[in-house]
């Protein structure tokens, strides 16, 4: 396989940063592709180059869009207002969506919001975090807010190092993250868990009305040590006719663990819906 920097210029070249603002947020995203479009949403670090090695098989037969979500957005409901601005942007009527981690649970809100405009929903590594998950999400506001800044850039550099020990791209991993962290600032860092704590206060409301109830993947691998199945299961009750894909080891990131694995289950699903 090429390098990950070859492959990060790759990425860069086939798909165009474009800039919007919706309501009193600054969005920038990537855009590349033609044909049915698909909306890629990434996990709590927000870049949207994180899928660089999913993009070569979509862009073919698609049109992919790619945000960066702006640091601050505290709330759900204007991070999907946003999502929707730039489908409005795009001219995109309705969009396959594909939703890593955290970028699922935004993709599960998106699809309860405008449901019209779901053409599918891939939700990979991801569930819906809820009661048991609050307190730990607000200590992480707290923390992220009282911690010196630099201690707290430290510690997610260590995080990351430990998960991503095993793979050949970690340095450059991190160095996105990194960047991301660092343009954000403490207060974009507290964000990222503000929405996610919004989500688990919310969720016995949200499972309280109808999913969106058109094609639906679930992807997993069953040693993933940040979403447990308590998590998983809320999202299989909400969509009982979703398919089901589980690995027996991946960890959290799929398509860095497992890439060829995530991009034929992904593409397989989008070519029949």
């Amino acid at each position: 396989m090429t390098s990950i920097r070859v492959r990060a210029t790759a990425f860069l070249d086939d798909c165009a940063s474009r800039e919007l603002v919706a309501g009193q947020h600054h969005w920038r995203y990537f855009r590349g592709g033609e044909g049915d479009p698909v909306l890629l949403l990434s996990g709590g670090a927000g870049i949207g180059i994180s899928w660089l090695d999913l993009t070569p098989a979509l862009l073919p037969h698609h049109r992919v869009l790619a945000p960066d979500y702006p640091a601050t957005v505290a709330r759900t409901a204007e991070l999907v207002d946003g999502l929707v601005a730039m489908l409005d942007a795009e001219g995109v009527e309705r969009a396959h969506v594909v939703g890593q981690s955290a970028g699922g649970m935004y993709a599960e809100l998106l699809s309860r919001r405008v449901p019209e405009r779901i053409r599918s929903l891939t939700l990979t590594s991801t569930g819906l975090y809820g009661p048991a998950d609050v307190d730990r999400l607000r200590m992480r506001v707290d923390t992220t807010l009282a911690t010196p800044w630099e201690q707290t850039r430290e510690a997610v550099r260590t995080a990351l190092r430990a998960a991503w020990q095993h793979s050949e791209d970690a340095e450059f991993w991190i160095e996105q993250v990194e960047a991301a962290t660092a343009a954000g600032g403490r207060e974009g860092s507290a964000n990222s868990y503000r929405l996610l704590l919004e989500i688990a206060r919310g969720v016995e409301e949200l499972l309280s009305e109808p999913a969106w109830p058109g094609p639906t993947l679930l992807v997993k691998a069953e040693d993933d040590p940040l979403i447990t199945t308590t998590h998983t299961d809320r999202l299989r009750t909400a969509h009982p006719a979703a398919e089901f894909r589980s690995f027996p080891d991946g960890g959290h990131s799929l398509l860095l663990s497992r890439p060829a694995d995530y991009i034929a289950a992904v593409t397989e699903f989008l070519s029949r819906t």
